[in-house]
């Protein structure tokens, strides 16, 4: 599970919020962390990881702290300890010392237990080292860890953020130097700063620094991992933010407070996605099947019904979803505009389909949970005024776009004769066009596939507009052959592409030597996250 929500009750601080301010609770003879006093949607941003921003917006006061060596294996069993005890936890990262020793002093901490090599500066407080044994250690801190875990660095936010304030397990990601026996008087565990009903709502992800996700958990707070900075990434993160009153997001990445303020409107206002959430990636990868209904030869898409067809891609989906982290979406790529050996009346040797012709077949995928995506083959036909023609089905909110230039012809120029090309300045029209038309209906973010094989098939490439957030654009990558040939064209194609354009990839029936298999297609890295079949 990626989102690991805490307290039923929880708070968002979302639109116009009046000060909050939340009373610390203890229990008799007990001490406890004091919760600080907050308004509005906040962004910790926590740019220098030492969990000093985190903190300050979380914790007004608190007897002891847990300060950790930066590596991954001290951030880890700190992060274990800091919850165990309820305590605020910080990273003496390098030549942070000042701000790690300023933050002690404002919580006003008697004691601090180091972990690891940290540089902890001198101060009012005693620094008490945290022993290398586990028992050692748990005589320390008073407690007895559930288990030991152990995982990779990479995992230690997402797995902080699942574990129970006072009931720790011990992430292990390796060694942890430190003394033979404990030193110095035990610890005792802190009393939480909320309970569950007041608690307010934090957002963390996977590049929040260890050491805030760690000090969100253990003063109570109501915590979502989400697996992107942003709460309309999937399903999980829009059920986190809807219905709460008050949010924190921690972490780089978040944008600012207003940005924040905004993408909580909108996961709570805006239709969802298929899987949930507004964004398309990286909540969800898509299993297509390509092709017309006008022309079965184009692909397995006219080869049955639009309910059968339906009904193929699911069997797909269904190969897929054990090797994709991410859930699985069907979906239709639809020619709707197909290159013409002829010119036709209107001489743009493509010929354009009305929209009555697809909405079947639209209606069948998006029935079924699925999206579907209008794909164009222009011709000598402007991208734009072809995409203007299904602005219809455009304005649906489970409908992208594909632009496939293999088929974009100059003057004196037919269709299969040789590979065509358009220029980044052609996609920008559309993207804009586009994004505009998905602002103004006020849908969900909207997938927009650019197909290629060759480099030569869009000039300009890095000039592509990648800026507008209604668009999720994804490059698709159309090699065939032997897997040798495929693995090629995928490396050509993700030389100097933008980082912010998403990779698809096509498994043929016929072309393909042999056709990969959704294991195959699972471990190319990176993971597609669009795969169409044709």
């Amino acid at each position: 599970m990626r989102h690991i929500i805490r307290g039923v009750g929880a708070a968002v601080l979302a639109v116009s919020l009046a000060a909050t301010s939340v009373a610390c609770t203890s229990s008799p003879g007990g001490e406890s962390v004091a919760a600080a006093a907050f308004e509005g949607t906040r962004v910790a941003a926590d740019s220098d990881a030492t969990g000093v921003d985190a903190a300050r917006l979380l914790v007004d006061s608190a007897p002891i702290a847990v300060v950790s060596a930066p590596d991954g294996a001290a951030t880890a069993r700190a992060a274990s300890v800091a919850v165990g005890l309820r305590a605020p936890m910080l990273t003496a990262e390098k030549d942070a010392g000042a701000a790690v020793s300023e933050e002690l002093d404002r919580l006003g901490v008697e004691r601090v237990l180091r972990v690891g090599d940290a540089d902890v500066p001198d101060g009012s407080y005693e620094v008490v080292d945290a022993p290398a044994g586990r028992d050692e250690l748990e005589e320390l801190i008073g407690l007895e860890f559930t288990d030991e875990q152990e995982l990779a660095a990479a995992r230690v936010p997402e797995t902080v953020a699942d574990l129970d304030p006072g009931e720790p397990a011990l992430l292990v990601v390796g060694d942890v130097p430190g003394p033979e026996g404990a030193e110095g008087d035990p610890f005792s565990a802190l009393d939480a700063a909320w309970t569950e009903d007041d608690a307010p709502r934090v957002l963390v992800h996977d590049d929040t620094s260890v050491a805030s996700v760690a000090t969100a958990v253990a003063t109570g707070a109501a915590v979502s991992h989400l697996g992107a900075p942003d709460p309309r990434v999937d399903g999980d993160s829009v059920e986190a933010v809807s219905g709460a009153d008050a949010v924190l997001a921690l972490g780089p990445g978040w944008g600012s407070e207003d940005q924040l303020r905004d993408r909580v409107e909108k996961a709570r206002t805006v239709p969802e996605l298929p899987g949930g959430g507004q964004l398309l990636f990286p909540g969800r990868r898509f299993v297509a099947a390509y092709g017309s209904p006008i022309t079965p030869a184009l692909g397995i898409l006219g080869e049955q019904d639009a309910e059968e067809g339906a009904a193929r891609v699911q069997r797909l989906v269904d190969e897929y979803r054990p090797f994709s982290p991410e859930p699985v979406i069907p979906a239709f790529e639809i020619i709707a505009t197909v290159a013409s050996s002829s010119p036709g009346p209107d001489g743009n040797f493509t010929n354009e389909w009305p929209v009555e012709e697809f909405v079947p077949l639209v209606e069948a995928i998006t029935d079924a949970g699925g999206y579907a995506v209008i794909d164009l083959q222009p011709g000598m036909a402007d991208m734009l005024d072809q995409a203007k023609l299904y602005e219809d089905l455009l304005k649906r909110p489970n409908v992208g776009l594909a632009l496939d230039p293999e088929w974009k012809l100059d003057p004196g120029q037919q269709p299969g004769a040789q590979i065509g090309s358009v220029d980044a300045e052609e996609i920008n029209r559309v993207v804009h066009w586009l994004a505009d038309l998905t602002r103004e209906t006020g849908g969900p973010q909207k997938l927009l596939i650019l197909h290629q094989f060759n480099m030569s098939m869009i000039t300009n490439r890095g000039k592509i507009d990648t800026s507008r957030p209604e668009l999720a654009i994804t490059l698709h990558a159309d090699g065939h052959g032997t897997p040798e040939m495929k693995f090629e064209t995928w490396d050509v194609l993700r030389s100097g592409l933008p980082s912010d354009i998403w990779m698809a990839w096509k498994n043929f029936y016929d072309e393909d030597t042999p056709t990969f298999t959704p294991e195959q297609t699972m471990d190319v890295e990176p993971r597609p996250w669009f795969v169409s079949y044709q």
